[in-house]
């Protein structure tokens, strides 16, 4: 399935569609099928990919269309695309429980997976071969991957004049800004200029908000707020998982985007992880079934243990799950308004600039030498025409780099 471009048109369920979503699911069905998909699922898009399969064209219990604007909202709102699809999915099966339950079910495998990666990281005999020769070349592959990644997000979103400076503008103030409140400043600065260009002047924004909608809102903004504020570095560490969950109702447009955030917010004297860990978290992150995102629990793992991992997933994953739920609620209403949409597509245009910034980051780390320059090649090759899968190239790496450092230690 490809991603949804600019969004389908949000509708109103049809009677048949009403009739087949108002089949009560069995929450252990829902929970079974959920997480046996998320399980073989590399991506959100190849999750999102097997629920249609499953929802639309096994079990028809919604139409194509209905799934689509599913997908529409899970990319209009933060966080990762196909555990949103998952969430909404359940919503709409089962009602709230069955947000949840879905929700926990697209989330439990690969939490399990990347933690035991944190835990067996922790042992001698990985640090040992986890060296930096290896991790230089992880995080060359890495960045292949993200570059790519941002070629395919820039055709996608990027288009018209407004949005090509907000992408451009986004690369060079991101290039010096190293604080919370500039990502957050430069989101809200880009969803405004779309909204006020717009040529839609006279449209009204209406929508609706229940007592509980409202509190579920502030709650949000209170994280937004925590996120962004500059702390003492005493708190950092104290409100590190209140500052993550603000951090990732910052992130659109896919788990890449999420890299200078999280390291800004987690690669510190405070918090205590280090540039080479931050950078294998993401490296395995494709080695793990699920979003991008899936280096949560690992890092949450490292600063805490079992808790720090859970509290880690909790932190992201949560406030998103319930922003999307809220949104299947409200955003049929505003996705009709001509002017929130160009403002949210002037946004997912300026988050291709965490992308491009990403790869520049990771590059300067790594030694400008010729092995480096192969490995670039070799995986750039294998993303942009094979299309081989991630773990392959990963996997093909290390090998003809065990082999390099052996043959280099033999001789």
């Amino acid at each position: 399935m490809q991603p949804v471009r600019h969004m389908t048109a949000l509708r109103p369920p049809t009677v048949d569609e009403a009739t087949r979503c108002n089949e009560r699911e069995p929450l252990w069905t829902l929970f079974r099928v959920v997480f046996g998909l998320s399980a073989l699922s590399w991506g959100g898009l190849a999750l999102m990919a097997q629920l249609e399969n499953h929802y639309v064209e096994r079990e028809e219990r919604l139409t194509r269309l209905a799934f689509s604007d599913i997908v529409a909202l899970a990319w209009m709102v933060p966080g990762p695309v196909g555990c949103n699809v998952a969430v909404q999915l359940g919503h709409v099966l089962r009602g709230r429980a069955g947000a949840w339950v879905a929700g926990l079910a697209s989330v439990l495998p690969f939490f399990m997976l990347m933690t035991a990666f944190a835990l067996f990281y922790q042992t001698p005999i990985v640090r040992e071969v986890a060296s930096q020769t290896l991790l230089n070349h992880f995080s060359v592959v890495l960045a292949t991957l993200i570059g790519v990644t941002w070629y395919k997000q820039t055709r996608a979103l990027v288009r018209g004049r407004l949005e090509w400076t907000a992408a451009v503008l986004g690369c060079i103030a991101l290039v010096g800004a190293h604080t919370p409140a500039a990502y957050i400043g430069m989101l809200g600065a880009a969803f405004m200029s779309g909204w006020v260009r717009s040529d839609a002047r006279g449209a009204r924004l209406t929508t609706t908000l229940s007592p509980g909608d409202w509190r579920l809102l502030i709650g949000l903004c209170v994280l937004l707020v925590i996120f962004a504020l500059p702390l003492p570095h005493r708190y950092e560490r104290a409100l590190l998982w209140p500052r993550l969950a603000g951090a990732g109702l910052t992130l659109f447009g896919g788990g890449f985007s999420a890299l200078p955030v999280l390291k800004t917010l987690l690669v510190t004297p405070a918090i205590g992880l280090t540039d080479n860990e931050f950078t294998l978290a993401f490296s395995l992150s494709p080695l793990s079934p699920g979003p991008l995102l899936n280096v949560v629990p690992f890092f949450g793992y490292l600063i805490q243990g079992w808790k720090g991992a859970v509290m880690a997933t909790l932190a992201l994953f949560v406030p998103s799950g319930c922003l999307v739920v809220l949104a299947q609620r409200h955003l049929r209403q505003l996705k009709t308004n001509p002017r929130f949409e160009h403002g949210m597509r002037v946004l997912r245009a300026m988050t291709t600039a965490f992308l491009a910034v990403a790869v520049l980051r990771i590059a300067r780390n790594v030694p400008f030498e010729p092995a480096y320059l192969v490995t670039a090649l070799f995986s750039g090759v294998c993303f942009a025409k094979p299309k081989l899968p991630v773990y392959a190239v990963y996997g093909s790496v290390a090998l003809a780099c065990g082999v390099w450092l052996y043959v280099g230690h033999a001789g």
